[in-house]
């Protein structure tokens, strides 16, 4: 299926990130690395996009002009995108002149590679670009050249981000950047994992030696597991606390609500014991005298900010009221009402609270 595809879930994911990182960056917009961890995730989601493009290209012999084009462009936007998101770590690691400063040299640094890749790419023939596009490096010799030093300067980069990402993990405290530290270093690794197997492969094919196992087959996948991983290391540390607090008050709501039938029925031979605090949510919106409205505010509409608060009153009345029946109550009762075969239908928490 073609929604399976590698490519489309590398470049869904990055479009997502991209998305998500605006509305950051339109709060912070003099953050030097939010700014390049931007750039770096549209470039990356551009770039795969382009790569959509190029499916059914191993079939066509000339190559056209339009999509050769397409792809140095993705090529040369994949080198951007690794020199964007390293420098993102960068000014996040270092001082803000000093990594101005590593990142102007690693600029230099791109712009010769790019010169050199894109006179390689340009000056290839037809027949060289196409050989090696369909990872038969052994009939493409320029063109494979050219594929290796891209592949080269991308495990150059991911190299040393790799190395930050990792470095940083074991130094920072708050938990939610450690963690996407160390889930973008793993990324990293996957990400150097595919450029030595692409080497590995780009190698073996000019020297002749023939590898039984697709290229694509093998590289299409890696990149699927690092990026992702790279990109959620880089946006966790703002949706994983909202994440968690959410996961947090849906345990708490489902304690509430399945506390309901055993509160209900002490509370109801024991009303003293209850503590209001008064309407909440959408109860509001029936009135105070509506029957409706009581129950769902016991039961289903405790407010998002006083939910805890409610939970603890309700444990505590539950308490209490079971407190005060201790001086009636009878085990056998307990047990006969458990096994009464007019209650055996209903869930068990109705049955213990009955």
């Amino acid at each position: 299926m073609i929604l399976l595809d590698p490519t489309v879930i590398s470049s869904t994911i990055a479009t997502v990130c991209a998305m998500y990182l605006l509305r950051s960056l339109v709060r912070k917009p003099d953050n030097l690395a939010l700014r390049a961890t931007w750039l770096s995730t549209q470039c990356f989601a551009f770039s795969l996009c382009l790569g959509l493009t190029l499916y059914g290209l191993h079939l066509m012999d000339p190559i056209p002009a339009a999509l050769r084009w397409i792809s140095i462009t993705q090529h040369a936007l994949a080198m951007i995108a690794v020199y964007l998101g390293y420098s993102a770590y960068v000014f996040m690691a270092l001082e803000r002149d000093a990594a101005v400063r590593h990142v102007r040299r690693h600029g230099m640094a791109l712009v010769v590679v790019l010169a050199v890749a894109l006179t390689l790419a340009i000056g290839a023939a037809p027949g060289d670009f196409l050989a090696s596009f369909v990872a038969d490096y052994e009939n493409g010799p320029i063109s494979a050249v050219y594929l290796a030093l891209f592949t080269g300067y991308l495990a150059v980069l991911v190299g040393g981000a790799g190395r930050l990402s990792w470095k940083w993990s074991r130094l920072v405290d708050e938990p939610w950047i450690r963690r996407g530290l160390v889930i973008g270093a793993a990324g990293f690794v996957m990400a150097g994992v595919y450029c030595v197997v692409r080497t590995t492969f780009i190698v073996m094919a000019t020297l002749g030696n023939r590898i039984p196992i697709k290229e694509g087959a093998v590289t299409g996948w890696l990149i699927t597991a690092s990026l992702p991983l790279v990109l959620i290391g880089v946006t966790v540390p703002g949706w994983g606390p909202r994440l968690a607090a959410a996961l947090r008050w849906w345990r708490m709501y489902r304690a509430f609500r399945r506390l309901h039938p055993l509160w209900s029925r002490l509370t109801t031979a024991y009303p003293h014991v209850r503590m209001s605090l008064g309407r909440s949510g959408l109860a509001r919106w029936f009135g105070d005298s509506s029957k409706f409205a009581t129950r769902w505010d016991e039961k289903w509409s405790p407010h998002r900010r006083d939910l805890a608060l409610r939970l603890h009153l309700r444990v505590v009345q539950i308490w209490d009221a079971r407190r005060a029946l201790l001086d009636h109550c009878d085990i056998s009762d307990y047990d006969r009402a458990l096994t009464d075969p007019r209650h055996r239908r209903r869930r068990a928490e109705v049955r213990a609270a009955y």
